[in-house]
Order: C-alpha cells, then sequence, then structure tokens
C-alpha cells in the first residue's frame, strides 16, 4: 500500500524529520528575499529520498558509459530521466530488502572496483586530466563520478546478494527447456566461419640509401633543435615537408582511428600534451608528433613535422623481382618456410618460416580476402603489392565454418535460459518489494 506523506507524518510523529524532507530545498537569492530552487525530492523509498540531483548524475553517467562503448543513445531525454528514476527507485527497494536481511557488502571491493573503472576510462580519454575534463563537460567532478560509481557497485552488490539468496535458489532449468529455446533461437545460433591457416613473405618497398640517409640527418636536426629550445611550430614551417607547414604544423583535432595509419593514432594517443614523439614511420613517411591539447570530448589537437619517403620506380620494380624470385624458387621446389627465413621482412612470421597463424577469413583486411578466398591449400598466391610492401601466400590448412551444435553450446544456452528466468523472477520480486515498502513518487 502506498500512503501520502501528510497521512504518514500524522500516524507517526516521529517522521516529522521526513516531512521535512519532502519540500523542496530553497536557499535566498543573493541580494533579495527571494529564494531559489537547489535541489528536490522526487520519489521516497523506505524513508530514502531520490533527489533531482541523484537522477542528474545517474543521466550523466548514462551518457558517459554510452560514449566510452560508442553506442548512440536512441532514447529521448525524458526517457532516458525516466528510466534513470526508475533504476534508483528499484535500486532502493532491493537495498531496503537486503538491509532487511541483515546482508551486508564488500567495501573494499567496491572502492577496487571503482579505482579500476577510473582506470579505464584514463586509459580511454589519454590522461586523468583528460577525464576530468570530460566529467566537467558532464557537469561533474572526480570526487562526484567516483561517489556516484561507489552508490552503483553497492547497488549492484545488494543485487547479487538478494539474487543468491531470494531469486536463483528458486530458478530451476530443465533440459527440454535448454533444447526448446536452442530451437526457437536457431536463426540466431552462432556459426563459426572458414577459417585458414598460412604464410606469408613480405618484401617491402625500401627507398634508397640515400633517401633513408637524408631523412634520419633531417629527422636528428630536428630533435637537436628542439632540445635546443626552439619551439615546434618554427621547426615545423622550416622543415616539415607536410602541407600544414605554414601554419607550424597544425593538422587539427583528431578522435581514436581518425588517422590514415594505426602506428600514428597509438602514437599519439600515447601522448601527453607539449610532448613531442619519437619518429613514427607510416606508409607515407616518417611523422615527429606534438600533442598541443586535449579537446573536452577526449579529440587531440595535434601538430607534425613530416618528412615523405619518396619510392622511385626503380625500387618498386627491385621490391618487385625480389618476390618474384622469392616464389619461383618455392615453385622451383624450395620450402617456403626456408625461402621466408631468409627474405621476409615481416617481424611476426620471418622467424617463424613465414607462418603467421589461423583465421577467419572476414577477419583478415579486404586485400587479403580478395588473394586468399579462393586459394588452394599449397598453392603459392601471386605476388600482392600493398602499402607495406609485396607479399605472397600459402595456405597450409583450410577448415570449413559449421554451424555450431546444441551440444557444443549446451552449457551456455543453459545459462541464457537461467538468465530470462531470473530475469523475469527479478521483475515480479520487485513488484512484491513495491507493496512491502513505502513508496511516494513526486514527478
Amino acid at each position: 500500500m502506498i500512503l501520502q506523506p501528510s497521512n504518514r507524518c500524522f500516524l507517526d510523529i516521529g517522521l516529522w524529520g521526513l516531512c521535512f524532507l519532502l519540500l523542496p530545498v530553497l536557499v535566498p537569492a543573493a541580494g533579495a528575499q527571494d529564494t531559489v530552487l537547489v535541489d528536490r525530492i522526487v520519489a521516497i523509498v523506505d524513508e530514502e529520498a531520490i533527489l533531482q540531483s541523484d537522477v542528474d548524475r545517474e543521466v550523466e553517467l548514462y551518457k558517459l558509459e554510452k560514449e566510452y562503448a560508442g553506442e548512440p543513445i536512441t532514447e529521448t531525454p525524458s526517457e532516458v530521466r525516466r528510466e534513470m528514476l526508475e533504476r534508483l527507485m528499484e535500486s532502493k527497494l532491493i537495498i531496503a530488502a537486503a538491509k532487511q536481511a541483515d546482508m551486508l557488502v564488500d567495501e573494499d571491493v567496491i572502492e577496487s572496483s571503482v579505482q579500476q573503472k577510473i582506470d579505464q576510462f584514463i586509459e580511454h580519454f589519454g590522461s586523468l586530466e583528460a577525464l576530468e575534463t570530460e566529467l566537467h563537460r558532464n557537469g561533474m567532478t572526480l570526487g562526484d563520478y567516483k561517489s556516484r560509481m561507489s552508490s552503483q557497485m553497492r547497488d549492484q552488490q545488494y543485487l547479487r546478494l538478494v539474487v543468491g539468496k531470494f531469486i536463483r535458489p528458486n530458478v530451476e532449468v530443465l533440459d527440454n527447456e535448454v533444447r526448446e529455446y536452442y530451437l526457437a533461437h536457431l536463426a540466431e545460433m552462432p556459426v563459426e566461419p572458414d577459417s585458414l591457416t598460412i604464410a606469408n613473405i613480405l618484401v617491402p618497398v625500401q627507398p634508397s640509401l640515400a633517401v633513408r640517409q637524408e631523412i634520419q640527418l633531417k629527422v636528428e636536426t630536428v630533435q637537436t633543435e628542439l632540445a635546443k629550445g626552439v619551439s615546434f611550430e618554427h621547426l615545423a614551417r622550416q622543415f616539415s615537408a607536410g602541407p600544414n607547414a605554414n601554419r607550424g604544423g597544425a593538422m587539427g583535432v583528431f578522435k581514436p582511428g581518425d588517422l590514415f595509419d594505426s602506428s600514428l593514432d597509438r602514437a599519439v594517443f600515447a601522448l601527453s600534451v607539449g610532448q613531442v614523439s619519437e619518429p613514427v614511420i607510416s606508409s607515407r613517411g616518417v611523422h615527429l608528433l606534438l600533442i598541443n591539447s586535449v579537446q573536452p570530448d577526449g579529440g587531440r589537437a595535434l601538430s607534425q613535422i613530416f618528412f615523405p619517403i619518396d619510392v622511385t620506380e626503380e625500387d618498386m620494380t627491385l621490391a618487385e623481382n625480389q618476390i618474384k624470385a622469392a616464389r619461383q624458387r618455392i615453385i622451383s621446389g624450395e620450402s617456403f618456410a626456408r625461402v621466408a627465413a631468409e627474405v621476409s621482412a615481416d617481424p611476426v612470421s620471418a622467424g617463424k618460416g613465414g607462418l603467421l597463424g589461423t583465421f577467419s577469413l572476414q577477419d583478415l583486411s579486404s586485400q587479403f580476402q580478395e588473394a586468399l578466398t579462393d586459394a588452394e591449400v599449397g598453392v603459392v598466391t601471386e605476388p600482392l603489392l600493398t602499402p607495406a610492401g609485396w607479399y605472397i601466400f600459402q595456405v597450409l590448412e583450410k577448415t570449413e565454418g559449421h554451424m555450431y551444435t546444441f551440444e557444443e553450446l549446451k552449457d551456455n544456452l543453459r545459462q541464457a535460459v537461467e538468465g530470462e528466468k531470473i530475469e523475469a523472477a527479478l521483475a515480479e520480486y520487485v513488484e512484491g518489494l513495491k507493496e512491502r515498502f513505502f513508496i511516494d513518487e513526486k514527478i
């Protein structure tokens, strides 16, 4: 039964303090007799107040989690707020039931979990400063975030305790239910794709020795000048061959994945503000990178000094002839492993006789897929030119994919069925709690 707050107060004079809490929190406006609304109570659950600010923080945390996961928010703002309020109310009910059963949570585990979450966000945004900036953009301090996350983790522990004591012991999963679930979701069952065990040989297209020595000299000159205190912007104008040289190397703001080369991406998001990278080699040339600032959304304002690697037709032909000669040696009877050990420049596979490993075809790059889709076991492919250089491949083994059988998936299916039953039972349990504990929703 849900009682109106005014009725509850008349029934128990000891709840006068609670009645006072039901009023909006007001403070006098500066220099005036008027009052300003600071916060207000939006719901009462078992004499525990849920404030408007609690809902606000849940909404901001929800947005932050979605951004971290790279998922869009499809609900309207009002739908999100409603969902967050319902989550808070359900959490309060579950906590009330847990406390009534004398259940206790482990505060050390909560503290450790919160710190782990913060560490993940720091890694995602690049630095503690960047995380604090992002939190500020969402109306929170790091202290606010820790407090809210601690509360969430505590709620989750209470939920696990309640489920373990009151829900899971009453849930039974029968064998026929598991099989019926499998048949009902047959179209959704995972399929093991075709897999290939492959070996490769890589011959990169190298610039001439003279070109490499010239670039090395330029890089060393810039690094020496930076060590003397000369500004990065000045050196970019003087030495960089990039299109942004006349802007002091300024390239703009980049987020993870925006840059054309993964080596650049890794380097940029490992740097701190004001730090200059070691030389980074991409498929286009050599880069010295500087982080100017970290934006509120985690993007990096980036400058670079760029030295292109000029590859001539002669360099291209030389590499092509080398890969063709390697292929011919294998066709003539030499083992792929021996030729790979002598010729390949692939740092991953050369020391293993060219063996790359076993992969699903769909996990390989589009160029590799095209070269290997119809490749027969033991046959050496035609040379393939990629940004990294010339490749040849040999398929060592091919395994056809198949749909996983019921027996292979049985344990996972049982967990899925149990999860659905627990979720339904928990929803019913929470509905029962609404009859046991006092609730008053103010909006």
